[in-house]
């Protein structure tokens, strides 16, 4: 189990990480799959500072978005993780799904850290890390100091631009930027396929 603390995909495939699948209302909670290709994913990840994912539905990619960025607060300190949507509320919903993974998790002292979850916020006192919840654009990002990114669904977002350079310095500074979603004619389009502008 102490493998945990460095490889993120042994919790997946030791079968504690769960998902919430809302549209399956007979077996909402499902344990997370081991597919081959999020095991890839999980190692791009861990390997490279600056991910930017196009997708379709249900391949599950938020939710490991999500637990990666959990497992770095929750077993790290001093990290401050960033989850950013188009709109608070839906930043709010990715704060709520690494609660849910976090609390169905065995309750080991040793391997399950404290933590208090709030609106957009999900804290681990202990350890002095946090999740934060926020909405796109530039002003939001600028006045923080951030270990990591998430951006889920920036090719919806209309100040995609701006709030990837609002991130600049954090990858700069050692952090991480991670974003996923469709692939629509888009900014995150444009980072996917190297045609910035």
């Amino acid at each position: 189990m102490s493998v945990w603390f460095t490889n993120p995909f042994a919790m997946i495939e030791d079968g504690v990480i769960w998902t919430n699948d809302q549209a399956d209302i007979l077996n909402p909670f499902k344990l997370f799959p081991t597919n081959p290709w999020l095991k890839i994913v999980t190692s791009l990840w861990l390997d490279s500072r600056l991910v930017v994912i196009p997708k379709s539905r249900r391949l599950l990619l938020s939710w490991l978005m999500v637990f990666l960025h959990l497992h770095l607060a929750m077993y790290n300190q001093g990290v401050s993780v960033y989850f950013v949507s188009d709109k608070e509320e839906k930043s709010d919903e990715l704060v709520k799904r690494a609660e849910f993974i976090i609390r169905n998790i065995p309750d080991d002292k040793f391997l399950k850290p404290k933590f208090v979850g709030t609106y957009c916020y999900l804290d681990f006192p202990g350890l002095n890390s946090f999740i934060h919840g926020i909405p796109m654009g530039a002003d939001q990002l600028r006045q923080y100091t951030a270990t990591a990114i998430f951006g889920d669904e920036m090719g919806s977002w209309e100040k995609g631009r701006e709030t990837y350079m609002a991130s600049i310095p954090t990858i700069q500074g050692g952090g991480r930027f991670t974003g996923v979603s469709s692939a629509n004619e888009s900014f995150f389009k444009d980072i996917c396929f190297d045609e910035i502008k």
